[in-house]
C-alpha cells in the first residue's frame, strides 16, 4: 500500500487493507460490510456490532442547532448500520474527546442527545467516556441481535434483484440549500423545519423492521454517504445498478430546494444525510415489498440490477444515463465540511 491518507481515501485504505487482514471463521461474511456479525454457536441469535465516530453536524457547525444533534448523530450512525444489515440495536455507548476549554453543559448536551435517541427508539444508552483531546470528536458504538442466517452483507446483489430505497430523498440537502440560498420571505417554510431536519437525524426503523422480519432482502446498505456509494457498492463485475428517476421518492424539501434555487432534483439524489437505507430484492420478493408503498411503511421501488457493470439513471422516455460524482469520504470530501461537498451536489452534475 502506497500513498497517503489523502490520496487513498477513506475507501481507498479499506479497499487495500481488509482482503489481507485475518478474518475469525467466527465473523459472519468476513469484513467490509455495514455492521460485524459474530457466530454465537450456542446462542439462538448471534450478536451484531458496530463502531462510527460521529461526522460533526452540519447544522451545528453553522449554528442553526444545538450540540443534542451530535449525539443524536451518534446513536442514528450506529443503529442504522445495524438495521441495515439485518439486525436489531440493542444498546448502544459513546466516546467524547474534546479540549479541556470545551463548555461543560456542550458535552452535556450531547450526552443528553443520545440518551434521548436511544430511550425514543426502545435501545438502551450504556454510557460512554470522556477524554481530553486536541480537536473535539464523538464516537458512538452500537451492539445487538440477528436471527442467523439474517445477515445482509453490502456485495451479494444478482441480476434479476429489484432495487429498493427506505425513506424519502433530497430533504438534508434541500433544507440545506433552502437556509443557504433563498431569504426567509421566500421559503414555503418556517426555518425551524429545515434546522430540525437537518438537527435530528433518524434511521429507518420502521421500514429496516419490516424488511428483516420479512427476510425479503438479498443485501443491504446504509445510504448516508450518499446514494451513489451504495448503488457503486452494489454494482461488481457482471453486475449493473440502475436507478429509475421517475421512481425517486423525493422529500418536499428536495422538490421547494429545486423551484426555489434552479438545482435540477436529480443532483439532490446524491447529496446524503438522509439515511436512507437501500435494499437489493430478490425478484420473487419484490412485489411482496411493492404492497407496502403507500402504507405506513416508506419503502420504495427505485430501480432493478442487471448483467453488465457499473451505475446507470433511467429517464421517463427509457434513455439511460451514467451516473458520476462524489460521495462522502473521509480524507477527501466530507458533508460535514460542508462547502466542498455541497459545492458539488449545487454545481456539479451527477446524471451524464
Amino acid at each position: 500500500m502506497t500513498g497517503d491518507l489523502t490520496s487513498l481515501g477513506e475507501k481507498g485504505f479499506l479497499a487495500g487493507l481488509l482482503p489481507g487482514l485475518y478474518s475469525d471463521p467466527l465473523l459472519v461474511g468476513g469484513f467490509g460490510h455495514d455492521a460485524s456479525v459474530i457466530e454465537l454457536p450456542d446462542a439462538p441469535f448471534n450478536l451484531i456490532q458496530k463502531i462510527d465516530r460521529a461526522s460533526y453536524p452540519v447544522a451545528l457547525k453553522e449554528g442553526w442547532s444545538g450540540y443534542r444533534s451530535w449525539g443524536r448523530m451518534a446513536i442514528t450512525a450506529n443503529c442504522s448500520d445495524i438495521l441495515a444489515s439485518g439486525g436489531r440495536p440493542v444498546a448502544c455507548m459513546m466516546a467524547i474527546m474534546v479540549p479541556g476549554t470545551e463548555r461543560a453543559s456542550d458535552v452535556r448536551d450531547i450526552v443528553l442527545g443520545a440518551a434521548d435517541e436511544c430511550r425514543s427508539h426502545g435501545v438502551v444508552y450504556a454510557g460512554g467516556d470522556t477524554k481530553e483531546a486536541r480537536d473535539p470528536h464523538v464516537v458512538g458504538t452500537a451492539v445487538g441481535v440477528i436471527e442467523k442466517d439474517a445477515f445482509l452483507p453490502r456485495n451479494t446483489a444478482r441480476p434479476g434483484d429489484q432495487l429498493f430505497c427506505a425513506g424519502l430523498v433530497g430533504g438534508f440537502a434541500g433544507a440545506y440549500f433552502m437556509l443557504k440560498n433563498v431569504p426567509r420571505e421566500d421559503r414555503d417554510h418556517g426555518a425551524e423545519r429545515y434546522v430540525e431536519y437537518l438537527a435530528s437525524p433518524v434511521a429507518q426503523w420502521r421500514a429496516a423492521e419490516e424488511v428483516n422480519r420479512r427476510r425479503a432482502a438479498r443485501c443491504g446498505m446504509d445510504a448516508s454517504d450518499g446514494i451513489l456509494d451504495v448503488l457503486q457498492t452494489f454494482s461488481s463485475p457482471g453486475v449493473r445498478v440502475s436507478i429509475d428517476l421517475d421512481r425517486i421518492p423525493y422529500h418536499e424539501f428536495a422538490v421547494e430546494c429545486a423551484r426555489k434555487t434552479g438545482i435540477p432534483l436529480t443532483q439532490l439524489i446524491f447529496g446524503g444525510g438522509d439515511w436512507n437505507i437501500l435494499y437489493s430484492v430478490p425478484p420473487g420478493r419484490a412485489e411482496e415489498l411493492r404492497g407496502l408503498r403507500g402504507g405506513p411503511v416508506p419503502l420504495y421501488h427505485i430501480g432493478e440490477i442487471t448483467e453488465g457493470g457499473g451505475v446507470a439513471a433511467r429517464d421517463g422516455d427509457g434513455t439511460e444515463h451514467a451516473i458520476r460524482g462524489v460521495v462522502n469520504e473521509h480524507f477527501k470530501s466530507r458533508i460535514e465540511d460542508a462547502s466542498g461537498f455541497m459545492d458539488s451536489i449545487e454545481k456539479g452534475r451527477f446524471v451524464q
